[in-house]
């Protein structure tokens, strides 16, 4: 039921980068920087009030650092291994990646890192039972059962010690607060209060029902805003297309493969006009809760999928797909839409950009129920979920240099370097003063693969970050958040299509981005182990999850209702209130109420 941000980290998925977990493409600019908070020498821990300037002009050749212009952390001659969890199924970088062995030879610093392969509750569960953890983990909300475990060394004290964590999560220390009094988390996605950057404007929507470009270029580039209207072009295309190099052509697919379960549970909540909030309905204006789930809303969402399965638009299988096969079956380009984050699909949509197939890539809708705004974007309000971060284990032997690391890696030149690259070789200016990157460093970041191999991205993605726009000269951090990049990127098309539509960037599709309230959003509480309430929540998505699939598949009309009313009953038998006052006083909480 819960949502993954990113933000995320992927919103820069639907741009031009992977963004794998919950995370997006972003870097950093050098010209003009300022040097009071985010440059430190050799990554020695430093007193807030005085951190160190980096000492080394970018570009520079120096003993180590190179071309790079990047200098060394005072120990980078002691070689240390820490081993790095990641939440997110994937590969580690190469051993030869050729960023990583230029951080590992400034700093003396390797990441190990082992991603996720099977069920995340179980594989947490096993680590919490053995107390077998791993130096870091990146958990997503899912590091609340690891903070209820006690696995995490407490950081509020540590933080400040070091001037470029102390400038990123400074001014959020007491929402990064948990119930118990520790900050456990660094959070590694989004653009918080602090006075380095500022959120960036946004190019596309990163999360909702996307369609095919092609779709919509053969219906004549109309306006879509009801399901109706959404699943009618679909219907049109495949009757004349019905299959699509050679591949059969698929209507929808839906992606309910563990976690990655959203496409399933959560659509209703934005037909409501809701934006990303997680398992319950949130009034913006009241702040009263309710169970979308069960609403009239919901009831018309999965009747509709019904009839278009009825159709022949959805098939069985997609329910019970795997994220890989679903990857795999978007990079053929058979596939018309879907409901998603960007960030998931990144790697498909990169493929296909890749092979050329500009027309087969997808644009979001703001699809909502007739007459309701849509609520998919959204501006930040600067607050961190809390969770959705890295935390430093019970087990690792040597967090005061992790924690230096994390802090030489936030330097603007080093950040700058995991995502820019060199200047001439990987990006340039444009005549206005703005980046873009080169043709051959954009062709690698299409590459899955290679943007993995071949460039600091893992590194970037999975350890804090600055992203936004740099304040001190309105620079972008990375090339996910640089406006000339978008542009630059755009195939012939691309150029086409938002012309004909009238519009410079997608998001301008949508409603204006909202900015969100304190407590936003609910995915992100943390709901005590064991609690009513967490049971409770466990219970809603296990209800959902079973009961939603049988839904979309009722052979007729009078067997859905039938379904639904078992659903009802079922829903209505978990201890709902318990859920539902937990995250009341949660909301009250945070809202100062």
């Amino acid at each position: 039921m819960k949502m993954k941000k990113l933000c995320a980290m992927l919103l820069a998925s639907s741009m031009i980068l992977t963004l794998a977990a919950c995370g997006s493409d972003r870097g950093t600019e050098q010209s003009g920087q300022d040097s009071s908070a985010q440059e430190s020498s050799g990554g020695q821990s430093q007193t807030p009030e005085s951190p160190a300037e980096s000492g080394s002009e970018s570009g520079a050749e120096d003993s180590q650092g190179g071309q790079t212009g990047l200098v060394p952390m005072e120990d980078a001659d002691d070689p240390i291994t820490y081993t790095f969890f990641v939440r997110d199924p994937g590969q580690a970088p190469a051993d030869d990646n050729p960023v990583i062995q230029k951080i590992t030879e400034l700093t003396g610093v390797t990441l190990k890192f082992e991603f996720l392969v099977g069920d995340l509750d179980q594989k947490l569960g096993t680590m919490i039972a053995g107390g077998d953890y791993p130096d870091v983990i990146f958990a997503g909300d899912a590091a609340t059962k690891l903070m209820d475990a006690g696995a995490f060394i407490p950081l509020e004290e540590e933080i400040p010690k070091y001037p470029n964590l102390n400038a990123m999560y400074g001014d959020v220390l007491k929402y990064l607060t948990q119930a118990d009094g520790h900050v456990y988390n660094m959070e590694i996605y989004g653009t918080f209060l602090n006075d380095v950057t500022e959120v960036a404007p946004p190019f596309e929507c990163a999360i909702g029902f996307y369609i095919q470009k092609a779709v919509l270029e053969e219906a004549g580039y109309p306006e879509i805003h009801t399901l109706d209207e959404y699943f009618q072009v679909i219907e049109d295309y495949m009757e004349k297309h019905p299959d699509i190099d050679g591949v059969k052509t698929s209507g929808f697919e839906i992606l309910g493969d563990g976690w990655r379960n959203w496409a399933l549970l959560n659509p209703a909540q934005n037909l409501l006009g809701a934006g990303n909030e997680g398992a319950i309905f949130v009034d913006q204006q009241t702040f009263e809760t309710s169970f979308y789930q069960i609403s009239d809303t919901a009831h018309d969402f999965y009747k509709k999928l019904n009839e278009e399965y009825l159709k022949g638009v959805i098939v069985p299988e997609t329910l019970t797909q795997s994220y890989d096969e679903y990857i795999s079956k978007i990079t053929t380009g058979s596939v018309l839409g879907f409901y998603d984050q960007n960030w998931n699909f990144g790697s498909a949509q990169n493929l296909l950009k890749a092979d050329g197939k500009f027309e087969r890539t997808y644009v979001c809708l703001p699809i909502t129920n007739p007459g309701v705004k849509d609520g998919y974007l959204d501006k930040s309000n600067g607050i961190p979920t809390a969770t959705n971060g890295v935390g430093i284990t019970i087990n690792c032997e040597n967090p005061e240099r992790l924690l230096r690391f994390f802090d030489w890696i936030c330097q603007r030149e080093v950040q700058d370097y995991l995502q820019w690259g060199e200047e001439g070789v990987d990006w340039n200016y444009t005549e206005d003063g703005g980046k873009v990157l080169t043709a051959e460093r954009r062709a690698i970041v299409y590459d899955t693969a290679r943007n993995r191999d071949e460039t600091g991205h893992t590194l970037w993605n999975y350890c804090p970050k600055w992203q936004g726009i740099y304040k001190a000269d309105n620079m972008p951090c990375g090339a996910g958040e640089s406006p000339d990049e978008y542009l630059a990127s755009q195939s012939d098309y691309d150029r086409q299509f938002l012309e004909a539509y009238g519009i410079k960037y997608p998001a301008e599709l949508f409603s204006d981005p909202i900015i969100r309230p304190q407590y936003y959003p609910v995915w992100a509480m943390n709901l005590e182990d064991g609690s009513p309430a967490a049971v409770a929540s466990t219970k809603i998505t296990d209800v959902t999850m079973k009961c939603y699939p049988r839904l979309i598949l009722a052979k007729d009309e009078a067997e859905y209702e039938s379904l639904w009313a078992d659903f009802l009953k079922e829903f209505n038998a978990i201890d709902l209130e318990a859920y539902q006052t937990e995250v009341d006083r949660q909301i009250a909480e945070k809202m100062g109420r």
